[in-house]
């Protein structure tokens, strides 16, 4: 289930989301979540940003649901996704789209999150104007 099912999500009681990272606001480039149904603070990041870059979709557990993203805004012309079984490193090809400076937002699922890592996609996401979202499984 991605994103496709937001709505139902938001009536549900919300699991505790840890952010590594203090907040969007003190680190403006990086949001993590080990919380894998919640969606809010990303819905709320691309339904609010005017950047018109590309938002990049790595390795998501389902396709996004372009109505549901065309409702909230956002043309499905300016939604790239890349399935699971395409990538072989995730983590590097962040890396990769955060330095190539053509993505507004990437967002990820990765089952490692340490501090460097985090540290260094910040650093990236800072560099290049771009967020980044973050879903960890560990």
């Amino acid at each position: 289930m991605m994103l496709s099912n937001y709505v139902q999500l938001q009536a549900k009681i919300q699991k505790k989301t840890s952010n590594l990272l203090a907040s969007f606001n003190t680190t403006p480039y990086l949001n993590l979540s080990y919380d894998l149904e919640n969606y809010r603070a990303l819905l709320t990041h691309i339904t609010e940003d005017d950047d018109p870059r590309w938002i990049l979709f790595i390795a998501p557990p389902g396709k996004p649901n372009f109505t549901f993203l065309q409702q909230a805004g956002i043309h499905k012309s300016r939604v790239i996704t890349l399935a699971q079984n395409k990538i072989t490193d995730p983590v590097a090809l962040v890396k990769t789209a955060l330095k190539s400076n053509n993505y507004a937002t990437v967002v990820t699922w990765l089952k490692n999150c340490d501090q460097a890592l985090l540290d260094e996609i910040n650093e990236l996401g800072e560099d290049s104007k771009s967020n980044c979202f973050i879903y960890c499984t560990q």
